[in-house]
């Protein structure tokens, strides 16, 4: 069977080190499984570039960037002002998966956002996909005809599927028509799970002391680096805090030194705390996660058990 290699965990796990280092002994390239890395210009708060210890050469492309000759699959997809769903991640992630395995390259997704993860392993249905608001409200406006006729227009095999009472009910019209529009590659129960793959889950973790000294350093890193010289170049160029707020974690506790009711000192010690608060959830999500090889980062040898892990499954 065609392989993959799932590594996950949560924040300030080093996922990333380990995905590069893994990818250059196994000639893989790297799938993003994270909700906010898709962001153009949401660069040091999403942690797109590897731990503070790692100085990387740094290519950008279209969708992807290279980190140290290892290309990175769906980073920089679109503009934060605009919505990205889990539909729209499954479907990109599968078609990088499979255009990676073509070319002969093992694909390795790497990420900390579990549900994303999840769906594309073992798939989802259609009552998960989230609303586009903007299509809804337009869609709204139409009388009952005009969406019959649209959905006609998209569909007819969708239009001759619904009985008598759906054909005349305007909500489900709606909902019909925004499901055919904005995901054209699901099947009728939503998506299949990754059963083509033989698959392999690590889970990188550490204790938690450990694992805040990692985010405490990995905070000031960022900090550092220009976290909120980015917060406030964003913000110039037009993204709301509104959304900086949405978009969570380091950009909800920007959001909060921008309007002034934090000073540096302060904004730093919240952000840990916020991070520290989600690796705790992340973390109770991921143990739900089945069939998964975890794996202390914090242990002398621990690179040396990851590469055994994955070679004997790899060459098995």
């Amino acid at each position: 069977m065609k392989k993959l290699l799932v590594l996950l965990g949560s924040t300030s796990s080093g996922k990333t080190d380990a995905a590069i280092y893994l990818a250059k002994k196994f000639n893989g390239e790297l799938i993003s499984a994270d909700s906010r890395q898709v962001y153009k210009n949401l660069d040091i708060g999403t942690g797109k570039l590897p731990s503070i210890n790692s100085k990387v050469s740094v290519e950008k492309g279209e969708g992807y960037w290279v980190l140290d000759g290892v290309k990175v699959w769906l980073y920089d997809l679109l503009y934060p002002d605009k919505r990205y769903d889990v539909s729209q991640f499954v479907t990109e992630a599968r078609d990088k998966i499979e255009e990676v395995n073509f070319n002969n390259k093992l694909p390795i997704i790497v990420g900390g956002t579990g549900f994303y993860i999840r769906s594309l392993i073992d798939g989802f249905s259609n009552s998960l996909i989230p609303l586009d608001q903007n299509l809804r409200k337009t869609l709204e406006k139409l009388s009952l005809i005009e969406l019959q006729t649209k959905l006609q227009n998209i569909s007819s095999k969708a239009w001759n599927q619904l009985n008598n009472s759906d054909k005349n009910n305007p909500r489900r019209l709606v909902r019909k028509i925004e499901l055919l529009t904005l995901k054209p590659k699901l099947s009728k129960k939503g998506f299949p799970g990754l059963t083509d793959f033989e698959i392999l889950k690590i889970g990188l973790f550490a204790k938690r002391e450990k694992l805040n000294q990692r985010i405490d350093k990995r905070v000031d890193s960022r900090i550092e680096q220009g976290l909120i010289e980015e917060g406030k170049r964003l913000y110039i160029e037009g993204l709301s805090l509104g959304r900086m707020r949405e978009l969570g974690l380091e950009y909800g506790v920007l959001a909060d030194f921008l309007e002034n009711k934090l000073d540096e000192k302060q904004f730093s010690k919240k952000l840990k705390i916020k991070i520290r608060q989600f690796t705790k959830r992340q973390m109770t999500y991921f143990k739900k996660e089945k069939d998964v090889i975890w794996i202390d980062v914090a242990k002398h040898n621990f690179m040396e058990n990851l590469e055994k892990r994955v070679v004997g499954w790899y060459k098995s």
